[in-house]
């Protein structure tokens, strides 16, 4: 076979142009230029396959580059021809030309549905202007954005600064009001008067009205406060925590608190969740109708959250004043029964909301409350505390 491929018993190429040199020569430098070039195309067709390995064409490509390629040696075997005769292995390699030409043909066949669904060079000018254009009106609005985001943020300082001026010029009189009741007592008991027992009742609601608005004072100005990301992460023993809280909360001993030993101590900012738990176990203490009444506290850990389950044995909330409770200065019972300013948990929502935290409820009319909140992990807490610095410029 090869023997027979590489037989040169036919005549040289070479007699058909007569052995004319400059005949010969046009023919000979045009096929072994046309070699070069066609050996060229390949090489630099899988040096872009290996760059682009996302073209979506390149099984075509790749074809199409061996197919220029043995084109390119038939022209060489052209020129070899001339002064040779081995016309089977020009023929065997025009075979195999052919049959990779005819192979290339049909797959560009194949593509032309999908090469007519790419778009013009005009219509990507176009789309790409029409983005460039939405691109900048996006960057336009992103600065509008920020520069009302700083203006709130400049009239929520100024708020606080309103609201911390407020609560401090309104208790100084209301100070004074108290401090005046008790010297009015001391003086009339000094002077040897008996104040009657209607009057005594009236000093003593006074007091109590003046203790109320003393505590919507400072409840205002921790509401003001609630929707700030700010200070250092502090290692927190809920536990401990929330036991503090009891003792400050409960006075009169009435509630135990109940907490899982296993809670592991974790990284937060303090002030704002010991609020969250402060407003919680004040609520749970003050509507507790039992006299050895119970709070429980759990905790679930979850993906970038943990999840706090605080319940009572109190009488409960019905399910329609879920939505109610949260609003500010609202309460359910007359304040003259049960004393509050109605903030607790308008207070817990606020703070909740900032950190991007849930708050829901799960109660039946006199089987209690339980209070579900989540709570960001230390690595969430870090992008909220970088957005709000971000915010505020």
């Amino acid at each position: 076979m090869l023997k027979t491929l590489f037989s040169n018993e036919f005549m040289p190429h070479g007699m058909c142009y007569m052995w004319r040199p400059e005949l010969l020569w046009l023919h000979v430098i045009s096929d072994a230029l046309i070699f070069l070039s066609y050996t060229s195309i390949p090489i630099t067709l899988v040096y872009i396959l290996r760059m682009r390995k996302d073209l979506i064409f390149s099984n075509v490509m790749a074809l199409f580059g061996a197919f220029v390629l043995l084109c390119g040696f038939t022209h060489l075997l052209a020129v070899w021809n001339v002064w040779n005769g081995t016309y089977w292995l020009s023929g065997g390699m025009k075979a195999m030309a052919a049959i990779v030409s005819v192979a290339t043909a049909y797959m560009l066949w194949k593509l032309v549905p999908t090469l007519k669904n790419i778009p013009t060079v005009e219509k990507l000018k176009v789309e790409v202007e029409k983005r460039e254009a939405a691109e900048e009106k996006l960057q336009e609005k992103a600065r509008i954005l920020a520069i009302e985001s700083k203006r709130l943020n400049d009239l929520n300082d100024e708020l606080e600064a309103y609201a911390f001026a407020s609560s401090h010029d309104l208790k100084s009189p209301l100070r004074g009001i108290r401090q005046l009741a008790s010297w009015i007592e001391e003086d009339l008991h000094a002077e040897g008067f008996t104040l009657p027992e209607d009057c005594r009742e009236h000093f003593d609601v006074m007091k109590s009205r003046i203790t109320r608005m003393e505590n919507l004072l400072d409840d205002l100005l921790a509401y003001s406060r609630a929707g700030h990301i700010s200070g250092e992460l502090t290692s927190i023993n809920v536990k401990n925590l929330c036991f503090e809280l009891l003792e400050l909360l409960n006075t009169t001993s009435k509630v135990t608190l109940h907490i899982d030993d296993n809670i592991e101590d974790f990284k937060s900012f303090q002030a704002p969740l010991a609020l969250v738990f402060r407003n919680l176990l004040d609520n749970s203490i003050k509507h507790n109708n039992k006299k050895g009444g119970n709070i429980w506290l759990d905790i679930i850990e979850k993906d970038n959250y943990f999840e706090f389950s605080m319940k009572d044995d109190g009488p409960g909330v019905n399910a329609s004043d879920f939505e109610r409770i949260t609003r500010i200065f609202s309460t359910l019972k007359a304040k003259d029964e049960v004393e509050g300013s109605g903030m607790g948990l308008a207070i817990i929502q606020k703070i909740i909301n900032k950190f991007e935290g849930s708050l829901s409820f799960a109660s039946e009319q006199g089987e209690g409350l339980t209070v579900i909140f989540t709570w960001p992990k230390e690595h969430h807490l870090k992008m909220l505390m970088a957005a709000e610095v971000s915010q505020r410029g």
